[in-house]
């Protein structure tokens, strides 16, 4: 009975014991230090956020950490680290009562957005289309009062992934023809925001352009191409755009184009656009392109200035040879149509007289005129057997003298010999006095020469148009030359 008794006494002291002990155990895990207490707050912050981010589940196992360390060491050496503030939570605190749908200064002050560009690439330049394609980093710079903060010494970069949850300048390109093309490397924006609130937006974007062009000194001609940005839905109430005061527009050394030289460029601040909707803020930048000429001496110029000169090697054809000077003739007309042609081919559609089209024409013209001169010379040529000699001076002819035929023979000798040498046909002796009217002479040559004699007249005067014509046609080519080139190179800068 004494030994039951004394185990009885031993469980009832055991179980004692151990109510006590968690009595204790509540009572010191309902009263924390301050410093768990403000641990535990930290916690509740750090994860109210559901964004799942790595930073947040390691500011939560660090604050565990310390919640546990306390219970195993006395109060007076307990370690007092402070977590260090990263850029993620500053961004994520900005966040908490950010709206992206508001543009900064709501209802404030319009927001002054400066841009500036870095032009990569020029390329594409069409003719045809009027247009061409440029590569250019398009930076914008604003002042969002809402990402200042204070407890961060630096700069904040992020990437395109955050665009969507941050207000942008709504700045689009007006003359653009195509939707812009999507960059290979995948990375084509960066967004930096300052501790003042500045935001850097930086975006690489290649776009299809349109650029009116004007022909009329073509292929002597200047084109200004232009890059024109405006705010699509803000008013100038709400955004001003404007160029940045330096650098604003920078072109790669590099740019090479095989048509155009880029001269120069300008920029303007001052082309808002009013529409029914409302005045909106623009900037424009100018190109101004001068054209290469050599491509279209080699291929246009010098070809056509070939094909005139050929055309007047028929001027030193006998005009007896007509298959030979035909088929020269209707060759360099027929080239000459070719070439023109060929300048027009690669050009729209438009009604005005180009330089080029002013030389083709002049040049087909000349060759032209090289080929009729032909017609009328083997028209004159054979004139002798059109007109025949009439009755009356075949009659006439049998009434002389065998002795006055024999000189008239002998005249007639002589003045083939003249002919052959290109020297002027002079009359009769008895015809020497004052010339008479070139109608008279040409009904009394009709009537008073023998056949012979108008035959050799008549080639003569076929010979004597074409030795006028290979001095006539250079002559004028190379005045035409003269005044073509002085004209257009004056206004080809």
């Amino acid at each position: 009975m004494e030994r039951m008794g004394l185990m009885w006494g031993v469980l009832l002291t055991a179980i004692l014991l151990s109510g006590r002990f968690q009595v204790e155990c509540r009572h010191h895990t309902r009263k924390q230090s301050p410093e768990n207490e403000e641990s535990s707050r930290l916690l509740v912050r750090s994860t109210r956020d559901d964004t799942g981010k790595a930073d947040a589940a390691n500011e939560i196992s660090k604050l565990s950490n310390r919640l546990a360390i306390p219970t195993l060491l006395p109060k007076a050496v307990t370690p007092m680290a402070t977590t260090p503030v990263t850029p993620t939570m500053v961004f994520l605190n900005i966040l908490d009562n950010y709206d992206q749908r508001l543009r900064p200064n709501f209802k404030g002050p319009p927001v002054q957005v400066y841009c500036s560009a870095y032009i990569n690439s020029i390329s594409s330049i069409s003719e045809e289309s009027m247009d061409y394609t440029v590569m250019l980093f398009l930076r914008q710079r604003w002042n969002d009062p809402r990402f200042v903060y204070n407890d961060y010494n630096d700069s904040i970069t992020l990437y395109e992934k955050v665009l969507d949850k941050i207000w942008v300048p709504d700045i689009y390109f007006v003359n653009e023809k195509g939707a812009p093309f999507e960059s290979t490397s995948g990375h084509s924006t960066l967004l930096r925001i300052h501790p003042n609130g500045d935001v850097l937006y930086s975006a690489k974007k290649t776009i299809l352009l349109a650029c009116p062009m004007n022909f009329q000194l073509f292929p002597m001609d200047n084109q200004v191409c232009k890059i024109k940005m405006e705010s699509y839905g803000h008013t100038t109430k709400d955004i001003e755009i404007w160029w940045s005061r330096e650098d604003a527009v920078l072109i790669s050394e590099e740019i090479q184009m095989p048509d155009y030289d880029l001269v120069t460029w300008t920029i303007n601040n001052y082309c808002d656009s009013h529409h029914t909707t409302g005045t909106y803020s623009c900037i424009e930048a100018k190109l101004f392109l001068i054209r290469h000429i050599g491509y279209y001496l080699i291929q246009h110029y010098i070809p056509s200035i070939l094909i005139v000169v050929l055309s007047w090697l028929s001027f030193w054809i006998s005009p007896e040879i007509a298959p030979a000077r035909v088929a020269l003739g209707i060759t360099t007309v027929l080239t000459s149509t070719t070439l023109t042609a060929v300048s027009r081919s690669a050009m729209p559609r438009f009604s005005y007289v180009r330089a080029i089209d002013v030389w083709m024409m002049t040049c087909g013209l000349f060759i032209f005129a090289a080929l009729v001169e032909f017609a009328v010379v083997h028209f004159i040529f054979k004139r002798d057997k059109k007109f025949a000699v009439s009755r009356r001076a075949r009659e006439m002819s049998k009434l002389l003298p065998r002795k006055k035929k024999a000189t008239d023979k002998k005249e007639v000798a002589s003045e083939d010999a003249v002919v052959e040498n290109e020297v002027d046909f002079k009359p009769d002796r008895g015809m020497s006095s004052p010339e008479p009217d070139q109608d008279v002479v040409v009904a009394e040559e009709k009537t008073h020469r023998t056949p012979g004699e108008i035959k050799a007249l008549y080639m003569r005067r076929a010979r004597r148009i074409d030795y006028y014509s290979r001095l006539l046609f250079p002559l004028l080519f190379t005045v035409f030359n003269i005044l073509y080139w002085s004209v257009y190179l004056s206004w080809y800068h």
